[in-house]
């Protein structure tokens, strides 16, 4: 078992106890910009190393450990030996790795105490850490020299960086043996050892943003910086305490922790712990996810991403003009170019997401300012879109897989089997993909409704011109009559990839299916083959290549189904939107700390024996398009949506059953915020409050 934490670009991997494993190429460690500037961390009391009673982990960015030292526990009986020691460690990041070691002295006597606290520093790359296509660094000439208080590890890497890991200790140790601090201090009966360190890594002197110097005075500063981001979001309490104490506080602090500060703004990274690092479709979805509760989040990413907009042709990389990058790296393989993550461009859905996200970003906040700052990078995305390299054959579809790829599969089903023909041999390539066609749909129609806010009737006409012929050849081309749903794709010989899956349930959340055939996906993925009671799968159990412990030929996915349960309440599916929303809410329950992973294993509910989801067991957990899950499905059962020709905010709420009550406030709507609430009545949903701003879709639509 691991324990993660992070804050901003920092993540620290560690054992159950805290500890890090000396003397060995364990993955564990405290990583800045995808570098390994802690690899080991011991800590040893009077010779030995502590025992683990408990541990508090449930915060993203701190944590407590509490430990005893014994003289020879006897383990499995209620006794112990003599000489019993307490030992707590709490720690959080901050600029770095900070933590307090209390040791407590729990006999009538006194103990001699000797404390020992040793480090290692191996400065890895995070790929070569992970064996990356089986890359390694040169051997690594790292340097170890004392400072005040404390020894810096010191390595000038191939890339020309001096990375440097600094470590302090107050009081300052008695020894320092190379790279061991040790204290001795003679306790008496109740008496306490308290110890405070520093880890900092830098890269050529400069490091993660700047946090006082004191222990207590640190960890209240990054307390506050909590509270000041919470302030900032919306507010949604309902009827179900488990829910608001549960999942929504939870997934608020998990995508809080998440995020990447920048000078654009935060920007959500995938996940812990090892892709806590900016990605192009998982910054853009929990972004969409997130309108409704902190704006502020689409903008930082809507600008991370246009400031790294491909510029030009490199196969290596995959970049090409317009083009949204993929994966962000920073550390010394990237900088090197030995992987081509410096950033990666290799999918085919983030370009038309950043148009898509873009536009409804402007009609959420009504940001003229962002609106032409960024309208000319949302130009270029979809003339990559329309152009040779987002649609190489000219068939009028996006698509991908006609040269040599990093990534074989370039959707948000990014694993290599993913798509498969029925005798589980890969699709033949370029591929055309359902959900990323709905994307692009969905992109011109949103930005063309922002030209004609904007009084250019004629650009708006252009675009909504090219998205009604492009709904008209997908309905033609993607439409399976015999199954009553969506193709998972066209594949390299425009022939339809049969398999039904969830990523048809995108072309409703794109806004690109008919009504009649938004109608009969919700049915078809809604059938038993497909619906679990814990969620939509990604691949119906009749198809062969289905596997319920697979990665996308069977799993769940809570971001996959918050895009379907929104996509069904546009099409005014309202039953079916709530039973989707239900689900995830259920299964929420069900996991750890009411924290939704990546993903679970796709077998059936079974109600007779209260089951839970079955565990996915590499899921990143915490993982930002999940977390941002509860927010998209209660914008869906809601009916949420702004008019930003009115400037007033639209509902067309259906809460289900077991949910009487949502109230909302402070919700951030164009230039306002907004205080409301929706109650279930036995004559309909109704609303309270919002002073004018806030307005039924069914009576704005009479009207």
């Amino acid at each position: 078992m691991t324990v993660s934490l992070k804050e901003d670009a920092l993540v620290l991997v560690t054992e159950d106890d805290g500890s890090l494993p000396l003397g060995a190429t364990s993955p564990l460690g405290l990583y800045y910009h995808d570098t390994q500037y802690l690899s080991g961390y011991a800590v040893r009391v009077n010779g030995q190393r502590p025992i683990l009673l408990s541990a508090n982990t449930e915060e993203n960015y701190v944590a407590t450990f509490q430990l005893m030292h014994s003289g020879g526990p006897v383990l499995g009986l209620a006794r112990h030996a003599a000489d019993t020691l307490s030992i707590r460690r709490t720690r959080f990041l901050a600029d770095g790795l900070r933590e307090r070691v209390g040791v407590l002295n729990a006999n009538a006597h006194k103990i001699d105490v000797t404390v020992e606290l040793e480090f290692e520093a191996a400065f890895r790359d995070m790929f070569a850490v992970r064996a990356y296509r089986e890359l390694s660094q040169e051997p690594l000439a790292s340097q170890l020299g004392p400072r005040e208080g404390g020894i810096v590890f010191e390595r000038l890497g191939r890339d020309g960086v001096r990375r440097t890991t600094e470590i302090t200790l107050r009081p300052a140790p008695d020894t320092i043996e190379r790279n061991c601090f040790r204290v001795t201090r003679t306790l008496g009966p109740q008496e306490f050892l308290q110890l405070e360190l520093a880890v900092i890594p830098r890269e050529d002197g400069a490091g993660a943003a700047a946090s006082p110097d004191r222990f207590d005075d640190a960890i209240d500063a990054l307390n506050a910086r909590y509270r000041r981001f919470l302030r900032a979001c919306a507010r949604y309490t309902t009827s179900s305490e488990t829910l608001d104490e549960g999942l929504i506080t939870r997934s608020a602090l998990d995508m809080r922790a998440l995020l990447e500060f920048h000078a654009s703004g935060p920007f959500p990274t995938a996940g812990i712990p090892w892709y806590a690092v900016p990605f192009g479709r998982d910054g853009l979805i929990s972004a969409y996810q997130t309108l409704g509760w902190n704006s502020d989040i689409a903008k930082g990413t809507l600008r991370l991403l246009a400031a790294h907009q491909g510029k030009k042709v490199d196969e290596y990389t995959e970049e090409e003009p317009g083009k949204i990058f993929h994966e962000l790296r920073r550390g010394e393989l990237a900088r090197l170019a030995e992987i081509p993550h410096r950033p990666y461009y290799g999918s085919v859905d983030a370009t038309p997401l950043f148009a898509l996200v873009f536009a409804e970003t402007v009609k959420w906040t009504g940001d003229r300012t962002l609106w032409r700052e960024l309208l000319p990078a949302a130009e270029r995305a979809l003339t990559w879109c329309d152009g040779p390299y987002g649609d190489p054959d000219r068939d009028g579809y996006v698509e991908y897989g006609s040269r040599d790829t990093e990534m074989r599969s370039q959707g948000w089903k990014d694993s290599a089997n993913s798509l498969s023909d029925p005798d589980g041999k890969w699709s033949k390539l370029p591929a055309a993909l359902v959900e990323v066609q709905a994307y692009v749909y969905a992109a011109k129609m949103g930005v063309a409704d922002l030209y004609e806010i904007d009084g250019d009737r004629t650009r708006a006409d252009k675009l909504r011109g090219e998205a009604k012929e492009l709904a008209e050849r997908f309905e033609r081309d993607f439409w399976m009559g015999a199954e009553g749903c969506y193709a998972q794709a066209l594949d390299g010989a425009k022939k339809q990839v049969g398999a039904v899956t969830s990523n048809a349930g995108h072309a409703l959340w794109g806004g690109i299916a008919s009504p009649e055939h938004a109608a009969a996906v919700a049915r078809r993925l809604m059938a038993p083959d497909m619906y679990t009671g814990w969620g939509i799968r990604t691949l119906s159990t009749r198809y062969p290549t289905y596997n319920p412990m697979s990665y996308h030929n069977g799993s769940v996915w809570p971001h996959d189904n918050s895009l379907i349960a929104q996509g069904f309440a546009r099409y005014g599916l309202r039953e079916e939107a709530a039973e989707i929303a239900s689900a995830l809410i259920e299964a929420g329950r069900r996991f750890p700390s009411n924290r939704l992973p990546e993903l679970w294993c796709g077998f059936q509910r079974d109600l007779r024996f209260s089951s839970r989801p079955a565990d996915y067991l590499v899921s990143c957990i915490p993982q930002a398009w999940s977390a941002g899950m509860v927010f998209l499905c209660l914008r869906a059962l809601l009916g949420m949506q702004p008019d930003l020709n009115t400037q007033r905010l639209l509902l067309d709420p259906a809460l289900p059953p077991w949910l009487d009550r949502v109230d909302v406030r402070d919700l951030r709507v164009f230039d306002t915020r907004l205080t409301f609430r929706v109650r279930r009545g036995p004559k309909g949903d109704h609303i309270v409050g919002g002073h004018g701003r806030v307005a039924s879709a069914k009576a704005a639509a009479v009207a």
